[in-house]
């Protein structure tokens, strides 16, 4: 009797503390109605099938003493169990499940399910509003911003149309960021330069030449973009905005670089030619130095023909403008067409008349290598700079 009781008492126990049933206490666990959750974010629907336990009971509603078949809810399902002989007794003894009659206990089993039922539906119903609030939701913050990205688009259009209008895509502007050719050596130092294009990482860019006569020509530079430039916030808009046309130019090279300054000064050099067609006076300039004469003298020679000397012919003269000495300097050559050829006196050779303030060049005689010659007068002499 005693053994019997304790036996008693340790099943209550394992009950009490472990609120599940298992193949220690139980023949057969069939689930009536269970819900199990899904990746889907949705709880789905399980019947009639056997498992291994059955965890996590809240109540016991139910007990068929005449098969030993025990009714239990957990949070998720609803079980029927058969409990083995040992468990079945303790059951009938201990009144731990209402004992019902075996037909009134579907309608309990009922019962719970549609507890069970209204509560994951409601949760699947949450569910599914939920994912159709994300859809919504979603497909309003697709359409705004569809909205916004086509205002922004059509604001960054018109910005970069009104700069079209404002600006000329040869007018690259470079804030004073030094740029040094490399091809010459110069160095510039510009707020904005005139861009032939952009190959590369090497920017091709101009500058007009002045020459004489009004004449003047443009001399291709080409600078490799250093990275304050490349980053240089105006200069990488005009670059955004006039992509195409700036680097549309794939002929761009130190090659095509070097030919087009030779034709260009060589189309220069025709029309100065057109219009000083015997060269011209680049610089010439004097001074008086202990009664000796320093002077130098700078031709270009503009003529198809080498020029083999030029005579210079000066008067120097007093302050009331009368001359005191008239003569003449050899500048020997040769002087190929289109050279520049430079000459000075320093060697104190030509003494000054006393009361002699300054001087003038009178004429030039061109002495050309056929022996032809060519006489400047004064006033038609071309100087392109008098010091």
């Amino acid at each position: 009797m005693k053994r019997q009781m304790l036996t008693f008492l340790m099943v209550l126990t394992t009950l009490g503390c472990m609120a599940q049933f298992d193949a220690q206490n139980s023949l057969v666990r069939k689930t009536i109605l269970n819900y199990e959750f899904g990746s889907d974010g949705f709880w789905h629907k399980k019947t009639g099938t056997l498992v291994d336990n059955v965890d996590g009971v809240e109540s016991t509603y139910a007990f068929d003493k005449k098969s030993g078949t025990v009714y239990a809810q957990t949070k998720t399902g609803n079980f029927m169990v058969v409990l083995n002989k040992e468990y079945a007794k303790v059951y009938k003894q201990s009144k731990l499940a209402p004992i019902i009659d075996e037909k009134l206990i579907d309608a309990e089993v009922e019962r719970v399910n549609k507890i069970l039922e209204e509560r994951y539906e409601s949760l699947n119903a949450a569910r599914r509003q939920h994912l159709a609030d994300s859809i919504d939701r979603a497909r309003r913050d697709s359409i705004e911003k569809a909205r916004q990205d086509s205002l922004e688009a059509a604001l960054k259009k018109a910005t970069e149309e009104n700069y079209r209008l404002s600006h000329n895509w040869h007018q690259a502007p470079v804030s004073r960021i030094g740029i040094e050719c490399v091809d010459c050596g110069k160095q510039f130092y510009e707020n904005e330069i005139y861009c032939e294009g952009i190959s590369n990482d090497t920017l091709y860019f101009s500058e007009n030449v002045p020459g004489i006569m009004e004449c003047s020509y443009r001399k291709i530079h080409a600078g490799v973009i250093a990275p304050r430039l490349g980053n240089n916030e105006k200069f990488k808009y005009h670059c955004q905005v006039y992509k195409d046309s700036l680097t549309n130019r794939p002929y761009l090279s130190l090659d095509y670089l070097r030919a087009e300054n030779k034709a260009r000064y060589s189309t220069y050099a025709e029309e100065v030619s057109d219009k000083a067609p015997n060269g011209y006076v680049d610089s010439w300039g004097y001074d008086f130095q202990e009664g000796k004469l320093i002077f130098d003298f700078s031709y270009t020679n503009t003529s198809k023909k080498e020029i083999r000397a030029i005579d210079i012919y000066y008067n120097m003269r007093n302050a009331a403008g009368n001359s005191k000495k008239a003569a003449k300097l050899r500048a020997d050559g040769p002087v190929d067409m289109f050279e520049s050829r430079q000459w000075n006196w320093t060697d104190g050779s030509i003494t000054v008349p006393d009361g002699v303030v300054d001087m003038e060049i009178m004429r030039l005689v061109i002495i050309f290598k056929d022996g032809r010659q060519k006489i400047i007068a004064k006033k038609d002499l071309l100087i392109r700079e008098t010091e």
